[in-house]
């Protein structure tokens, strides 16, 4: 292994171990109706640079190590018959598309802004589609970043308490504070956790997929020091999703458990499955103990019945309202990339104020309403055949493992933003996609 992959390898795995830490510069700070609009700043991320460095050894390596043949249309054509290759090109046209949308956005430099971002997602796509990186070692860095953000969860939920600091990238929350994301019961207001992430809900998908990876470190634990690593970090992570109180996270999470253990029982591996029955007893006792001493809390997320629960259910079909509404207006091009919130304030409403402009919690619609109707079926349509293909590889705990990371995004992508509105999110859209089409590449 040479100097410059081991830099590349090291650089990777420190920027996913510093990915969810949101020490930022906003270089660029946008109002709506005098009030902060969040999806109109333009920020860099202190992980951002780690990547760029990442990606600028990434390119001298490609250089180094690949030979790059003539162009040839009917060669490319040709190879378009085999799905692998398909749902790749289908992702590139979906980013050229992205990109054209500058054009005709309502703000080009948001638009701009976005697409950019949406290309650092893919350049990430193209390394981790390219470069040699270990599944069990990314699962190693992403659980034990998890575990650090699960100590910091479960510290501000028991405190009810989150200190603001500007290096770290922590805005001060506490359940009395304005804008501060709360559960209320009848008697009780309770501050979510959100590690050091802007919201608790991204803090709990970031988890799930951590939780995932879990689930393939606790099969292929060989030491005594990995079995307890995997304990250590489970005692972490799962009360602290349990604390974010994020219902999407929480299907995921339940879904992906039942599948993991559903295909182990299907194999007849009963070595593994005895390894991950305990995993999974461990896993209900956690649950139990937490929903009995928090039950309040627990029974009101679940039923929904409280005044909170009740509006903010309400406050999301409005929000799938308006994004209908704009698809209505610009079916075909949408508003632009990254234009979304602009677009209710033109198309819907231009007396709100700033915070109140947010994305539609559905990833789809959203889309929809950025890029036009023809982008959505592009990318619905790359998606499937990922998914397709990630079913063929069903066979291996690996295709497994990343088949899982990716149903549980498009899980949580049917009722959250983030994987498309926020850096941190997409990010991880694109990295998951990447690891799925890497497995998928594997079994051709």
């Amino acid at each position: 292994m040479t100097k410059l992959t081991k830099t590349i390898e090291f650089g990777f795995y420190l920027f996913l171990f510093l990915l969810p830490w949101q020490t930022r510069l906003i270089w660029h700070d946008a109002f709506l109706n005098h009030y902060v609009w969040e999806y109109g700043r333009f920020s860099l991320y202190g992980s951002e640079l780690v990547l760029w460095f990442v990606l600028l050894l990434f390119m001298v390596w490609l250089f180094k190590n690949y030979r790059f043949t003539q162009f040839d249309l009917g060669r490319i054509w040709q190879r378009l018959k085999n799905p692998l290759v398909l749902s790749h090109w289908l992702l590139v046209i979906f980013l050229l598309f992205a990109g054209l949308s500058i054009f005709w956005s309502i703000d080009p430099g948001l638009a701009y802004y976005q697409w950019f971002r949406l290309l650092e997602g893919a350049a990430l796509f193209s390394l981790v589609l390219l470069f040699h990186f270990s599944l069990k070692r990314i699962a190693l860095v992403w659980v034990a970043t998890a575990a650090v953000q699960g100590v910091f969860a479960i510290e501000q939920f028991f405190t009810q308490y989150i200190f603001a600091n500007k290096w770290l990238g922590l805005a001060e929350h506490f359940s009395t504070l304005a804008g501060s994301i709360i559960l209320q019961t009848d008697t009780e207001r309770w501050l979510r956790a959100y590690g050091s992430l802007p919201h608790p809900n991204i803090l709990a998908g970031f988890l799930v997929l951590a939780l995932i990876f879990l689930f393939y470190l606790v099969i292929t634990a060989q030491t005594r020091f990995e079995r307890f690593f995997v304990l250590f970090s489970l005692v972490l992570i799962l009360p602290a999703l349990f604390f974010t109180f994020s219902r999407s996270a929480w299907i995921a999470f339940i879904l992906s458990l039942v599948f993991f253990g559903g295909w182990l029982w299907r194999r007849r591996d009963y070595q593994s499955l005895k390894i991950f029955s305990k995993f999974l007893l461990i896993t209900v006792l956690i649950i139990t103990i937490l929903m009995v001493m928090f039950f309040e809390p627990v029974k009101t997320r679940i039923v929904g019945e409280q005044d909170l629960e009740v509006a903010s259910i309400y406050l999301r079909m409005e929000f799938n309202k308006q994004a209908w509404e704009i698809i209505q207006q610009r079916p075909w091009l949408g508003v632009g990339t990254g234009n979304y919130t602009l677009g209710v304030y033109d198309f819907v409403n231009k007396t709100w104020p700033g915070y109140y402009y947010q994305p539609v919690h559905n990833l789809f619609l959203l889309i929809g309403a950025e890029l036009g109707l023809v982008a959505l079926l592009i990318f619905l349509a790359a998606l499937i055949l990922l998914l397709y293909l990630s079913i063929r590889r069903l066979d291996s705990l690996a295709g497994l493992t990343t088949f899982l990371a990716l149903l549980s995004v498009l899980v949580i992508s049917l009722f959250d933003h983030y994987f498309w509105t926020l850096y941190f999110g997409l990010i991880i859209f694109w990295l998951v996609l990447a690891l799925n089409l890497k497995q998928s590449s594997a079994a051709e």
